[in-house]
């Protein structure tokens, strides 16, 4: 079916389909009602002109590491974030200078995915220093008891992102012109992917070195991470609630 419609329709409905995902209500709404009527028309779907995630609009954005090197704890909580507000994080490392963490994702996404890993990151890392001060074990470094607090946190965090990416996912329910918010989501993932690929072509899996952990601070970052509020409050307006 493709092939036999003008490449210039193809281009416009992913350009639609796009603008369809925008965080103006609005705009959203008119992009989505102009994609239907020309599909409609020509009687396509996005299975048919958008798959490949061509025209989705994503951006990226980087963020410095607090220390030198890659801490496990907040790469962890920045790929969590990212993975449940459907983008992306990858880590880059420069020797003597420290580490990034690059988010690339929709626009809306970005920006609520960034809001919350700088956030999160600076409430963990002053619990953590909350909890040294009134914990501290003349057998067990002050660095030790940080990490392994802060792990404690980012996993009890982690699976909350999970349980809330889990329970947002797009309807599947397909309306009268083959449109279904499962379809434009994996429109956003492949055009996140391609966006990834050109920013990182030869990105590698690396692992982090083993660090000693103390389990009675692990046990506690665990459990103080079940009281740590995950909200949005980007752009000044009133947080709210996005889970628990």
């Amino acid at each position: 079916m493709k092939n036999e419609i003008d490449e210039k329709i193809i281009k416009k409905l992913q350009k639609l389909l796009a603008l369809s995902a925008s965080d103006n209500e609005n705009e959203a709404n008119i992009a989505m009602s102009k994609a239907e009527e020309l599909m409609r028309e020509h009687n396509l779907s996005t299975v048919d002109v958008a798959m490949d995630g061509s025209g989705a609009y994503v951006s990226s954005q980087e963020v410095p590491g607090l220390t030198k090197s890659v801490q496990k704890w907040e790469r962890t909580l920045g790929s969590q974030i990212a993975f449940s507000f459907n983008g992306k994080a990858i880590v880059s490392r420069f020797p003597k200078k420290g580490w990034l963490i690059t988010f690339v994702a929709g626009k809306t996404d970005l920006e609520i995915i960034v809001d919350l890993y700088e956030r999160l990151r600076g409430t963990i890392k002053r619990m953590s220093g909350e909890y040294v001060r009134n914990n501290s074990d003349p057998f067990v470094s002050p660095r030790t008891l940080h990490n392994s607090y802060r792990v404690g946190m980012t996993i009890t965090i982690s699976e909350r992102l999970r349980k809330l990416k889990e329970n947002t996912q797009p309807d599947k329910t397909v309306n009268t012109y083959g449109m279904s918010g499962m379809e434009l989501m994996v429109v956003k993932d492949k055009a996140v992917e391609q966006r990834v690929q050109k920013l990182f072509p030869e990105i590698k899996r690396v692992s982090t070195r083993f660090s000693p952990v103390d389990r009675i601070a692990l046990d506690q970052g665990i459990s103080d991470g079940k009281n740590v509020s995950l909200h949005k409050s980007i752009r000044g307006k009133q947080p709210a609630v996005i889970g628990m």
